[in-house]
């Protein structure tokens, strides 16, 4: 092994990008490859890097390995090259030294045990998450008679995957006795049964009684899949209850995980958990149908990264640059949020009914085109340097301006989404009112769409209102015979009737 080397002491660098990394169904053995591509400046040589996203030789360990390929190339071809594995910020999850290897072709060479597979699935969601893309990175060099040229590239395989989502709700929850099964069939959209669900008790440790659930895969293309389950509390607030990714195996019928919850937990919060002795879950299931597409992007100097990656100048310290600039955006949050918190050199105040809050027309006149008119003009509110918000409680506000000078949402609830986008709607922060609406749309149930559409109604969000009413009609059975449906609506029968209408244009 040799020392560290910087980018430039390459002839040859490849990013390859797997989006929707997080749904690879590869079981322990099986390896996803990356597109052919020519190392121009090493004797056109082919290769391809290769993945085993669930272990080659040693379980819960990624294996990564560079593979030469048949080619024009010499018969042996001596290179260094090092492998790393980067989080969709350019973060490096694992990293192999530098290696000296003679490549014959057809020859392969790497590490079974890259990095482990927890560490990137768990304690490094965070750098995978924002848009799910794992970066795999192979820089090569040939050890005598090296080209003076040098090329970066850069490939993409892109996983697709189809997401269902559904509720599931158990009726008399309280009655529900050990082993008794209630059972559900989740369909696809053209009514095609994909699996097959049961709901149980089970009798734990301590005589515990835990909600289980086992499945049967009906469907036989679909050989991974992940699955999700909520508690939806009375309000509509979903509980994150447990989540497995599961692989179909042809010689298992039935697999059967455990719900982080107990039936007598959820019989003593009765009022939050089980109303009319209900027991709702929301569930969704990730099922990974093939690759949609995987080719060489871009060969240029400046290469394309996921979009939360910024661009940078390959030849530079590439991670380094992104980790500085987003260094520095951290730092100018903290220090708008700070100049909020504290008030320092605020020249006007926000008040409620109840409390005011020291802002900077500045801010506000560059976030909001409705404080940028107020105080643009010579209005009362300019001469007295406050203005009045009585139509906004203080979470409200509070929320609101957090949002003006931090672009942060924080501990957000459905009822507080609900509010805040009536603000940003008032103010015109359109940023605002459109993060709020992803919020409730991710947090839809048949219970509570009916305020989201009104909302949507009321404030001629067009798009929003498409997004509910076709959550809606997806449900149509479980909302329009709902009381909510009855309640919230009957004051909105145009709203009703045309939500309804669609129902038949359907």
């Amino acid at each position: 092994m040799s020392g560290e080397n910087s980018d430039e002491e390459y002839e040859f660098i490849i990013w390859w990008n797997i989006e929707n990394y997080l749904y690879c169904w590869q079981r322990y053995g099986e390896k996803l490859d990356s597109p052919l591509f020519t190392a121009t400046s090493i004797e056109n040589t082919k290769w391809r890097l290769s993945l085993y996203p669930t272990g080659s030789f040693k379980e819960n360990y990624i294996g990564c390995y560079l593979n030469r390929k048949k080619d024009n190339g010499p018969e042996s071809i001596e290179i260094d090259y090092v492998l790393e594995i980067l989080g969709s910020d350019g973060s490096v999850l694992g990293k192999m030294h530098e290696a000296k290897f003679e490549f014959e072709k057809e020859d392969y060479w790497g590490d079974s045990e890259f990095v482990e597979r927890t560490r990137v699935l768990q304690f490094e969601k965070s750098n995978i998450f924002p848009v799910n893309t794992l970066t795999v990175c192979c820089k090569m060099r040939m050890r005598e008679n090296r080209s003076q040229e040098r090329v970066q590239m850069c490939a993409k395989t892109v996983i697709n995957f189809e997401k269902i989502s559904f509720v599931w709700d158990i009726e008399k929850f309280s009655s529900l006795k050990l082993d008794q099964k209630i059972p559900f069939v989740m369909n696809s959209t053209s009514k095609e049964v994909l699996m097959t669900l049961n709901l149980f008790l089970c009798e734990g440790r301590h005589s515990d009684e835990i909600i289980s659930i086992d499945y049967n895969c009906a469907n036989k293309k679909f050989e991974y899949f992940h699955f999700k389950v909520f508690l939806i509390a009375d309000g509509g607030n979903k509980i994150d209850c447990n989540q497995r990714e599961f692989r179909c195996e042809g010689y298992e019928k039935n697999k059967v995980f455990s719900l982080c919850l107990t039936k007598m937990e959820l019989l003593g919060k009765k009022d939050l958990y089980l109303k009319d002795d209900i027991l709702t879950l929301y569930c969704e299931c990730v099922f990974t149908t093939a690759i949609s597409f995987e080719e060489i992007v871009c060969t240029k100097l400046e290469l394309i990264f996921p979009q939360s990656m910024p661009k940078v100048n390959i030849i530079g310290k590439q991670s380094n640059n992104a980790r500085s600039l987003r260094e520095d955006f951290k730092t100018l949050k903290e220090d708008y949020k700070t100049l909020y918190t504290d008030g320092t050199l605020s020249d006007v105040k926000l008040c409620t009914g109840t409390q005011s809050f020291p802002a900077h027309t500045a801010v506000l006149c560059a976030r909001s085109p409705v404080f940028k008119a107020m105080f643009s003009d010579d209005t009362k509110e300019k001469n007295k340097g406050s203005v009045d918000v009585v139509d906004l409680d203080d979470d409200t506000l509070h929320r609101m301006l957090l949002y003006m000078y931090t672009c942060s949402l924080e501990d957000l609830k459905w009822e507080s989404a609900l509010r805040l986008y009536e603000a940003a709607d008032k103010y015109e922060i359109l940023s605002l009112r459109k993060k709020c609406s992803a919020f409730l749309e991710d947090r839809f149930t048949p219970t509570n769409a009916c305020d989201a559409l009104v909302l949507a109604d009321r404030h001629q969000d067009t798009h929003f209102k498409d997004v509910v009413q076709n959550y809606i009609l997806d449900r149509k059975r479980c909302v329009f015979v709902s009381e909510e449906w009855k309640v919230k609506l009957e004051n909105n029968l145009k709203l009703a009737a045309e939500t309804m209408h669609k129902v038949w244009i359907k």
